[in-house]
């Protein structure tokens, strides 16, 4: 067995190197495009998501209005219980009006977060971005459908 000289073997180690290097580089741009390709899906997955939130809320709060006319309806009878009763869906007229108006808000800055996610460049701020909105989408939603129910029950006890 002949042993190589030392110049021809750092020689064909440097060769494997670059050679094992230049793959790598040319499959990094590649990487990063995928990358990018999957958290751009994840963006519009949650954005999606917030669209079909935002229906469910609506839905949510068009249902709790016309139970509050109704009760309105019904409460339009003039007597001193009446009153109450009156003050009651007023106060509750109010919580429901401060929902929507936050739930207008959250819309506005839920679109800035999306956007601002979609212009940031390190995918892994950017995956941080994502898992962070997601998460606070989430119990959003869930804060809404609770005030929004608990409005409903104090609508079915006044009626």
């Amino acid at each position: 067995m002949k042993l190589l000289r030392p110049v021809t073997a750092s020689l064909l180690l440097s060769t494997f190197l670059l050679a094992s290097t230049a793959r790598w580089a040319a499959t990094d741009p590649l990487r990063q495009e995928r990358t990018h390709a999957i958290q751009q899906e994840q963006v519009n997955e949650l954005n999606q998501r917030e669209q079909l939130d935002n229906l469910q809320r609506a839905q949510e709060l068009t249902q709790t209005q016309r139970q509050l006319d109704q009760l309105r309806n019904q409460a339009a009878s003039p007597g001193l219980a009446a009153q109450p009763r009156a003050q009651q869906l007023n106060e509750t007229q109010k919580q429901l009006d401060q929902l929507k108006l936050e739930q207008q808000l959250n819309r506005v800055q839920q679109d800035l977060k999306l956007n601002e996610i979609e212009r940031e460049q390190n995918p892994f701020r950017r995956q941080k971005q994502i898992r962070e909105l997601e998460l606070q989408q989430q119990m959003q939603f869930l804060q809404d459908q609770s005030r929004t129910k608990l409005m409903q029950q104090d609508l079915n006890r006044l009626r």
